[in-house]
């Protein structure tokens, strides 16, 4: 796994570098989609160059497409990868990310060996999380990242990130989240999952809810790219991540690289709140 460790932060400095640091060389004027998409190309090229080159990862799927490409036949692990987490808000001079799942021969949730998320801007800092060494916090000091203190999620939380329009939820995530505020919670979202993520770990506790709606009636959030990543970082820091009632990690996708759920991930605390009002 040392390799693909590797392979992320030389993935991330190079789209911090060339993306956020040089953005305007990207910019096609009048021309927003088209600048997202040239983005979106380059930095797919960057990660199937850096993971081509390690003889153990077998394939990589990107948000973008959703199309499983190999890399190399003999290889073990599937890569999945979000280049620009809510790419939409790379033009307001946003904080955004980067997502990484690794699996180990079939994409479920189970066989998840590594997961990372990257977060770009005013922070340039990135979490790194297996099995055998937990959850690992790197922030970057301008020429390497730097191993800090670990993230370890308390019992419970501050922070409400309720990711959605109100208008849509259900009568009871509306309590929900009205009891949360009640109890003196803080509202706290980026619109970028990677970004909320991280605000709830390094406060060490909250809820992140990302609910089925009556437009999403499925819910929003990809398994593959993003539910099962965050979820296997978020349980390896002492917290929870359901889909309202079920661990997202146990869930199972059959294939189907595109399958969306509802997603909610944080304290334990939180979660049993949001299991007694999402039955």
């Amino acid at each position: 796994m040392d390799s693909i460790f590797q392979a992320i932060t030389n993935i991330s400095k190079i789209i911090e570098n060339k993306v956020f640091t040089n953005y305007d060389e990207f910019v096609i004027l009048d021309d927003l989609n088209q600048t997202n998409q040239d983005i979106l190309q380059y930095c797919n090229e960057v990660a199937k160059k850096e993971f081509k080159a390690i003889d153990g990862v077998n394939s990589i799927v990107m948000q973008d497409d959703k199309k499983i490409e190999v890399l190399n036949k003999k290889g073990q692990y599937i890569i999945s990868f979000i280049a620009i987490d809510t790419i939409d808000l790379l033009d307001l001079d946003f904080s955004v990310g980067t997502i990484f799942g690794v699996y180990d021969g079939k994409i479920e949730g189970n066989n998840l060996v590594a997961s990372c998320y990257v977060t770009y801007g005013p922070t340039f800092q990135l979490v790194y999380a297996t099995k055998d060494l937990g959850v690992k916090f790197y922030s970057f000091d301008g020429k390497a990242f730097i191993e800090k203190e670990s993230f370890k999620l308390e019992n419970k939380g501050k922070i409400n990130s309720t990711d959605g329009d109100v208008t849509t939820f259900s009568a009871s995530h509306k309590k929900l989240i009205q009891k949360l505020f009640d109890e003196g919670y803080r509202l706290r979202l980026s619109n970028s999952l990677s970004l909320d993520t991280h605000q709830i770990l390094f406060k060490r506790g909250g809820l992140y809810s990302s609910p089925k709606t009556l437009k999403d009636p499925e819910g929003k959030k990809d398994f593959v790219f993003e539910a099962y990543p965050i979820s296997f970082i978020v349980q390896l820091a002492g917290g929870e991540a359901i889909d309202g009632q079920n661990n997202i990690l146990d869930l199972k996708i059959d294939g189907n690289i595109a399958k969306k759920t509802p997603l909610y991930f944080g304290s334990k605390y939180e979660i049993e709140k949001v299991k007694a009002f999402e039955c």
